[in-house]
């Protein structure tokens, strides 16, 4: 409820790229890439696309959430993070400026909302941090 409640404030009721969507993924990749690891790996990255595909990958977690069964864009996206190497703190470090990206665009965030958000996005993280860790399995069969 509380998850449901803050999306809507902040990209209403579709899912189209308006333009709060649009700052607020701007918002989020300010906060992820205070990292020093996580800038060297978009340094040469085409940003405005990327805050697009991130739109894109957004509502497939938050999808994952909602139905419990990952989309085959979900399964593609995570084998491309595997090939691309992300690791478990990427995900982790994602999840944290995404956080901080509610807090910072969402004005009834609270501690509660923030917990919601981190329990939202958890089965789709969870789901790309296993499909690595499966697909390794995998290979050394």
């Amino acid at each position: 409820m509380l998850f449901d409640e803050s999306y809507r404030r902040l990209f209403g009721d579709d899912v189209t790229l308006h333009e709060a969507a649009h700052t607020f993924f701007e918002c989020f990749y300010h906060h992820f890439l205070q990292h020093p690891e996580v800038d060297e790996l978009f340094r040469k990255t085409d940003m405005p696309n990327q805050v697009s595909m991130l739109h894109k990958s957004f509502f497939q977690l938050s999808a994952f959430y909602i139905t419990n069964t990952p989309s085959a864009e979900l399964e593609r996206l995570a084998a491309i993070h595997h090939r691309l190497g992300i690791s478990d703190a990427h995900y982790d470090r994602w999840l944290d400026a995404l956080v901080e990206a509610v807090k910072e665009k969402d004005s009834e965030c609270d501690l509660a909302t923030e917990l919601a958000w981190r329990w939202a996005m958890a089965p789709g993280l969870t789901y790309m941090k296993l499909f690595a860790h499966l697909s390794t399995i995998q290979q050394s069969e």
